[in-house]
């Protein structure tokens, strides 16, 4: 009985992995995209964006989860569950993460939009080469704790049929009855996953561009 119950909670450890990389690569993709059209000197590239992210941080997850597993096979379009909770959990954290892009690129000092301006510098040319490199910078601890916000938010794919760690963790709790044990796997296991993985990658994106930072000051 204990070797069936490791085995689930390795299987539902290894789902909410994979759905937190996908869901991550989604989100970091989106929100970079929107967060950037959240300073388009374009009025309609604005409102799109400010739509975006007002729509998505506004409405429940778990119910957009059911719309797009659920709702949206009524009108002709099926997608697998894997599809959905990538998707789905990545587009709807983009919109939080949209923000915060759109925050550190208008905490950029001022003075480097007046030098582009002053090189003539294209408005898109202005974000990609000099106020999105700086802004990254300053948004990666934020942008960390996102993904441990995205990585808790992995246990609701259960309600589209992807048995991931919470799930595994009540299935072995059901067949041994040991419930105290295997939900203080489950709740300490969320902890471990985003000390031990996503904190660690965060600090070394940081030391890493923050290198590379000063090698082209010095340059």
């Amino acid at each position: 009985m204990l070797r069936f119950s490791a085995t689930v909670l390795a299987q539902g450890i290894l789902i909410t992995l994979v759905v937190t990389l996908g869901a991550s690569l989604v989100a970091t993709l989106l929100g970079l995209i929107v967060g950037v059209l959240r300073v388009s000197p374009l009025r309609l590239l604005r409102w799109f964006s400010i739509a975006y992210v007002e729509f998505f941080r506004g409405t429940s997850l778990l119910v957009q989860l059911y719309w797009w597993f659920f709702v949206l096979p009524i009108f002709g379009v099926t997608l697998s569950p894997w599809t959905v909770a990538i998707l789905g959990i990545g587009i709807h954290i983009s919109g939080y993460l949209a923000e915060v892009v759109r925050g550190a690129i208008q905490g950029v000092n001022h003075g480097q939009y007046e030098a582009s301006i002053a090189l003539n510098f294209q408005w898109f040319t202005m974000i990609r080469r000099i106020l999105l490199p700086q802004a990254i910078r300053a948004m990666l601890p934020i942008w960390g704790n996102m993904l441990i916000e995205l990585l808790k938010g992995t246990s609701l794919v259960f309600f589209i049929t992807i048995p991931e760690f919470t799930t595994a963790s009540k299935v072995a709790a059901d067949a041994t009855g040991n419930y105290v044990l295997f939900f203080a796997v489950a709740l300490f296991g969320y902890y471990v996953i985003a000390r031990a993985l996503i904190t660690p990658f965060v600090r070394w994106l940081e030391r890493a561009l923050s290198r590379g930072f000063v090698r082209d000051a010095m340059g």
